[in-house]
């Protein structure tokens, strides 16, 4: 069902759509013209063959004596048009014709006036099953005697079945190839999605270049701007990273000239300065580099990196326990993903007293937890804390540290493995990140 919406959605489906309903109405339109011009053609060429024998029964039948007429009558009769003589005719109103024989009555008339106003047709044979569709009529001779009529073939009844059989399977044709042939263009546009929703998580992505001339050149475009924004980014990474290169030298001289000073508080303050300086380089780094890291995937045990990281925090002196299954699989980088983990438990503990990580291994997911008891975060504020550079003021201020860069990494590095981060205040008090991440095809 929602493969059907997203086609009734698609370029493709409403082209195809489009397409279809065209055939449709184009054949439809054709049928009940070729039916309208058939019949009407039919029923022309009908009314000058009735017309023509009549008036040549008429004459013929004229020229005998009364008493040989009936067998003239018979003689000039086929198997399709009967005629027959009636001396005692019944009399019949002009009006008694058939509405739907009004109109070759009329064109029967102007085609040969002689037949007279008597001229009655009607399509009644109740006494006759098999011939309830003849034409049956009667008109009256100049001396009272009648002339009786039927055909075996009556007006509009043109076989159109042959036509439009073959008029539906040439739609039904046109339809399919209708079909392919949007399906087959349609499908460098979708290649060219797939392609558009890989650039930016990684290395250039190579869009093709196949197509029509317009799908061709928006590959071609996209291609050219990969490249000067991937040349753009490395060389604002190396700017950067030679920069950080060249502050540890004076970073590591200024730690020397620490252990000169007497005053073990100043001491200890200005040390903090240089670490917060380093975590600042660092930070910046890592987030620039970003998705370029060069690290390779693989199928990774993320219960043990989960546990390994609650024994590092306690060891380290914070209150951070883990509760979950001991094997959960999935394919990612694990040195990335255990530094985006590392900001979120750092980001956990800097702002509260104690974090729980929790694991829950769901059909086709790993859900993690990493819940904190510090103060929150503004319900208003939850989006922007994803923000490069971004410092929430009030209880989380510069005062706790950081660089504004934790988060977004996290969610950068959670992201690059086809998962999700989400903030979440929790109830009871504190911040809720949850990831949901792909387990491992081999199964967990």
């Amino acid at each position: 069902m929602r493969e059907l919406a997203g086609l009734a959605r698609s370029l493709e489906g409403r082209t195809v759509a489009v397409l279809l309903l065209a055939v449709l109405l184009v054949h439809g339109g054709a049928l009940i013209i070729y039916r309208r011009s058939a019949s009407a053609a039919a029923d022309e060429a009908f009314a000058n063959e009735v017309a023509r024998q009549l008036v040549l029964a008429r004459e013929a039948v004229l020229r005998r004596p009364p008493e040989a007429r009936g067998t003239e009558a018979k003689a000039l009769s086929s198997n399709h048009f009967e005629i027959g003589w009636d001396p005692h005719p019944p009399i019949r109103p002009t009006g008694s014709t058939d509405p739907a024989l009004q109109g070759l009555r009329d064109r029967l008339m102007t085609l040969e006036p002689i037949l007279g106003p008597s001229l009655v047709l009607t399509l009644e044979a109740p006494d006759e099953p098999l011939h309830r569709q003849d034409l049956r009529g009667t008109f009256e001779l100049p001396d009272g005697s009648g002339l009786t009529f039927r055909s075996a073939h009556a007006p509009s009844l043109v076989d159109v079945a042959p036509w439009a059989s073959l008029a539906t399977a040439m739609a039904i044709f046109v339809g399919v190839a209708a079909v392919i042939l949007m399906h087959r263009i349609a499908g460098p546009l979708r290649e060219l999605t797939e392609a558009t929703g890989r650039i930016g998580h990684g290395s250039v992505v190579r869009v093709p270049e196949i197509g029509p001339d317009e799908t061709r050149g928006i590959g071609r475009a996209l291609n050219v701007m990969q490249e000067r924004i991937h040349l753009l980014v490395g060389e604002r990474t190396q700017a950067l990273a030679a920069v950080s290169h060249d502050l540890r030298t004076p970073i590591a001289r200024l730690r020397l000239r620490l252990d000169r000073l007497e005053d073990e508080g100043e001491r200890h303050a200005m040390a903090a300065d240089l670490d917060e300086m380093q975590a600042m380089v660092d930070a910046t780094l890592a987030y620039l580099r970003g998705d370029a890291d060069p690290e390779a995937r693989r199928v990774t045990n993320v219960a043990s990196v989960l546990m390994g990281i609650a024994d590092a925090s306690a060891d380290a002196g914070w209150d951070v326990t883990y509760v979950g299954p001991g094997r959960a699989l999935a394919d990612i980088r694990p040195v990335a993903f255990r530094r985006a983990l590392d900001n979120l438990v750092d980001n956990g503990v800097r702002y509260g007293s104690r974090v729980c990580i929790d694991l829950r291994i769901e059909a086709t997911s790993l859900v993690i937890g990493l819940d904190d008891d510090g103060p929150g975060i503004p319900s208003e504020e939850v989006v922007r804390a994803f923000e490069p550079f971004t410092r929430l003021e009030g209880s989380r201020n510069r005062n706790t540290g950081g660089t504004g860069l934790g988060l977004t990494i996290a969610k950068r590095a959670v992201e690059a493995e086809g998962g999700t981060l989400d903030l979440t205040n929790r109830p009871e008090g504190g911040l809720r990140a949850k990831i949901r991440m792909p387990r491992a095809r081999i199964g967990s």
